[in-house]
């Protein structure tokens, strides 16, 4: 449970792509659905070093495009966070950026009642598929569901 009242967590990840589907969609080219799934390191700013799973839907034209994610954030009390993200990714060369904002759906432990919002950017360093590595930075504002 939650029982501070509001923070920030700003957290810098390293995930790593370790499964993928995609699906030429055919109405353009290089239109492409795809779910993938993520996992790795989650860094904080106070030190300490969690677990972060997610999937991601993406709808893409040439790359570029909208993504949801799902992350998953575990800490070593077994408490999670969980949150779902929106926004968009670009292509710059052979990386692609992204942007977007999140909203924190609840969690477990000392998170069973947080609720909260946020912004995300990252940058994949190759195109997404199995192994392939993604950076992302998260600031998280949280809030208790019972302030």
């Amino acid at each position: 449970m939650m029982t501070e009242g509001p923070k920030t967590l700003k957290v810098h990840m390293v995930t790593h792509v370790t499964s993928a589907q995609s699906l030429e969609v055919g109405d353009v080219d290089g239109h492409i659905a795809s779910l993938a799934r993520f996992s790795g390191l989650a860094f904080y700013t106070d030190g300490t070093v969690g677990t972060v799973n997610f999937a991601s839907l993406t709808d893409y034209t040439d790359g570029a495009g909208s993504f949801t994610l799902f992350p998953i954030l575990s800490f070593d009390d077994e408490s999670e966070l969980w949150v779902k993200s929106v926004g968009t990714a670009k292509v710059e060369g052979n990386k692609t950026r992204f942007v977007g904002t999140l909203t924190v759906v609840g969690g477990k432990g000392r998170f069973a009642d947080a609720k909260g919002d946020g912004s995300l950017t990252g940058t994949r360093y190759t195109p997404l598929a199995v192994g392939a590595d993604l950076v992302s930075d998260y600031t998280i504002n949280l809030r208790s569901s019972r302030a």
